[in-house]
């Protein structure tokens, strides 16, 4: 049950940085402490930190717990499973040092080790899979047009036989640019082709032994069992546990490590000569930063350079910001903070700003919330019902935007925030148009500037997350008519897979589909709708947008989403 409150990044501005030695251990230490205060208890999830100066442990803290229903103490031997986009640090420094060992090169042609993929992938190299401007269908979006969920099981033999069919690319190969686990799915496989050796045996041998981590491991096999590795969770004032772990080859490259491993990761990159450096300087060679974010310059390696003033600041981590280690190379200052929940770890990172006395910045707080008993009539209850979009920047799939909604219904004497078709929690009044939810504390206003005007939501978390929400004024006022002609079957011819759009009793349009619950197409404009997609407890938008044929007849649907630029579904005649 994640909720967007959780989901949203949180974002560092560049300010002004003033000279300043670095504090002495025990003044580091205290600084510490007072940041990880709220959570040095045995209630909370845990973090362990440790900040390095000229390859010199300088402060070193453990918080939390590593598993919080039986009490166990979050250490800096706590092994965490580094998931997804999180630990491809790792997988690329194995995939440049098979090209020190001669056993492929990064201008290689994947169509060399996968000789059934289609004709017009003959030119998408190995340096484009790393850059994801292969064109390839990122399997978990397109997977998703007929699977419930991101978590279903996934193999290889389903994935090369989407791409052996896809018709034709996302994007422009070498040029264009769409993120896709498919990519990095491609890789693992050409890295074990290349090797002759299973990826986790070949990363053990080359990288993690090689580099005295001898804690770190690829976990291929999510049934291991692996001795006190730690729980993840979600929340803040109220924790729960986070269990959804995706089955498929673009996500299979886990990596399993602790905070004192990370260490001699820290100190090997620091290291010119070693292995790690190495391969990094080799990844950096002809990579391509995401072309689709900025200001900060994101490598899909793992890397991504902020600044903080004048001085550049690297963090490491996947690309929804779960950043695991933060380096100043300048001040030859590394950061390392590794835990279980994504709030600990951001927290961890944010010691790049005390440690470079960034200036704060003041922002808005969160209007105060009554502790008393709040009474709002329904008839100003249902002044604040409405579907409200969350309005959000670009992000690191595509140049598209990325599409969110939720709907705040009146049910009873209460309003119900819907964070996805089914899931709500209760908006509790603690103020003038403010209310608060009841397990992660979010504090959300609701503003009108005028009555003509559409009403805005901001909401701040209790990490000190804002988002900020328009709702629509777009009345579904579509006759019967009208949406009848998109009724049908439809067929995609990639997939092989058929749906059908009918319209139900309540004058909506539903897509029906043998493997998945109905989902309800939202107009969106003229011939325009959108459906729900549930993409590992968070919500994705997925366009449909009908063609018409000579005769203005509805021929079809193309499928769009911020990591599909395009899926046809060609409507059957008969």
């Amino acid at each position: 049950m994640n909720r967007i409150f959780l989901l949203s990044a949180i974002v560092f501005f560049s300010t002004q940085v003033q000279a300043q030695s670095l504090p002495d251990k025990r003044t580091l230490e205290q600084k510490i402490d007072s940041l990880f205060q709220r959570i040095n208890n045995d209630k909370s999830p845990g973090i362990a930190v440790t900040v390095i100066h000229d390859s010199k442990i300088i402060a070193s803290k453990d918080f939390g717990m590593a598993n919080l229903e039986h009490k166990v103490a979050f250490t800096h031997q706590t092994p965490v499973r580094l998931g997804y986009s999180g630990a491809r640090e790792f997988m690329c420094a194995g995939l440049a040092m098979m090209e020190a060992d001669e056993l492929l090169r990064f201008d290689d042609q994947v169509k060399k080790y996968f000789p059934k993929l289609p004709a017009w992938s003959a030119d998408v190299t190995i340096q484009d899979l790393l850059n994801h401007s292969s064109g390839f269908d990122d399997e978990w979006a397109t997977m998703l047009l007929m699977q419930a969920h991101m978590d279903n099981r996934v193999d290889k033999e389903q994935l090369l036989t989407l791409l052996y069919n896809q018709p034709r690319p996302q994007v422009e190969p070498g040029k264009g640019y769409m993120y896709s686990n498919s990519d990095f799915a491609l890789l693992r496989m050409i890295m074990e082709k290349a090797s002759g050796k299973s990826l986790p045996d070949y990363l053990q041998l080359k990288l993690f032994a090689p580099s005295g981590m001898n804690a770190t491991f690829m976990n291929d096999y999510l049934d291991q069992i692996i001795p006190g590795l730690a729980d993840k969770y979600y929340g803040s004032e109220k924790y729960f546990k986070q269990v959804g772990v995706k089955t498929s080859p673009g996500g299979n490259y886990r990596i399993v490590t602790t905070a004192a491993d990370l260490e001699k990761w820290a100190t090997a990159l620091e290291d010119s000569s070693s292995i790690a450096a190495k391969a990094i300087r080799r990844l950096y060679k002809n990579a391509r930063p995401i072309p689709v974010l900025s200001p900060e310059v994101h490598y899909v390696f793992g890397q991504e350079w902020h600044k903080i003033g004048n001085t550049d600041i690297i963090k490491h981590g996947g690309v929804n910001q779960d950043y695991y280690m933060t380096r100043i190379p300048s001040k030859k200052i590394t950061i390392i903070g590794l835990g279980n929940s994504f709030h600990n770890m951001t927290l961890a990172m944010s010691l790049s700003d005390v440690l470079l006395n960034k200036k704060s910045i003041s922002t808005k707080a969160a209007p105060p919330a009554q502790t008393s008993n709040v009474v709002v009539t329904k008839n100003e209850l249902v002044k604040h019902a409405g579907r409200y979009f969350e309005q959000i920047p670009v992000g690191h799939s595509s140049h598209l935007p990325n599409i969110r909604f939720y709907d705040i219904k009146l049910e009873g004497d209460s309003l119900h925030f819907y964070y996805t078709s089914n899931e709500f929690f209760t908006m509790i009044p603690v103020g003038e148009n403010l209310f608060k939810d009841p397990d992660f504390g979010t504090i959300m206003q609701i503003t009108q500037t005028h009555v003509d005007s559409a009403k805005k939501m901001q909401a701040w978390a209790v990490d000190g997350t804002t988002m900020s929400f328009v709702r629509s004024n777009k009345a579904n006022n579509a006759s019967t008519e009208y949406l009848q002609q998109f009724a049908g079957e439809y067929h995609s011819r990639h997939l092989d897979f058929y749906c059908r759009i009918v319209l139900n009793e309540n004058n909506q349009l539903v897509i029906r589909r043998p493997t998945i619950s109905d989902k309800v197409l939202v107009p969106d404009g003229e011939n325009k709708f959108l459906f729900e997609m549930e993409a590992g407890g968070d919500r994705w938008y997925v366009v449909a947008e009908s063609t018409k044929n000579k005769k203005g007849e509805i021929d079809g649907i193309n499928m769009q989403h911020v990591r599909m630029m395009h899926h046809r579904f060609d409507k059957v005649a008969h």
